[in-house]
């Protein structure tokens, strides 16, 4: 038990550090800024892909909705400067770019991965939390019901 009260760490279906990108014409900049990407089941049950940036209480800047097989996560191989990924829309021509800020690009692969297999099976992958939750509303109602019936309320 810590005698400091600490902020409950938050989890998230997937989580990396990467920066986006600015579209001028034909270029990709990229938008210097310290950012992360994670993807969540948001308070609508749908899944989001965010990015903000790398401080405390920001804001996420890109809330993008993604549909079951809606979007690709991939990796730009005509890009021989940096690690930049291409978020695209399948249903639109929405797309977006983002670039590792990681050092070591060892997880790349893994992370791409994860992202696609949420994109491809959302409700698979996000019923794990679900269950968490609801295994632990039930056990919260099996202990009030045994106070109930001991008396105490």
């Amino acid at each position: 038990m810590s005698l400091f009260a600490t902020a409950p760490r938050e989890t998230h279906l997937v989580e990396f550090n990467a920066g986006k990108c600015i579209v001028e014409g034909s270029w990709i900049k990229p938008d210097l800024r310290k950012g992360k990407v994670y993807m969540d089941q948001g308070d609508d049950q749908l899944l989001h892909f965010y990015w903000c940036e790398r401080k405390p209480q920001a804001t996420p800047e890109d809330d993008l909705i993604i549909f079951h097989e809606e979007a690709e996560f991939t990796r730009v191989s005509q890009c021989s400067t940096g690690r930049v990924y291409l978020l695209r829309f399948k249903t639109s021509n929405e797309r977006h770019f983002y670039w590792m800020q990681s050092q070591k690009e060892e997880k790349d692969e893994e992370l791409v991965q994860r992202v696609n297999e949420l994109i491809h099976d959302p409700e698979a992958n996000m019923n794990t939390a679900e269950l968490d939750e609801s295994a632990s509303h039930a056990e919260l109602m099996r202990l009030l019901n045994g106070v109930e019936s001991q008396g105490i309320f």
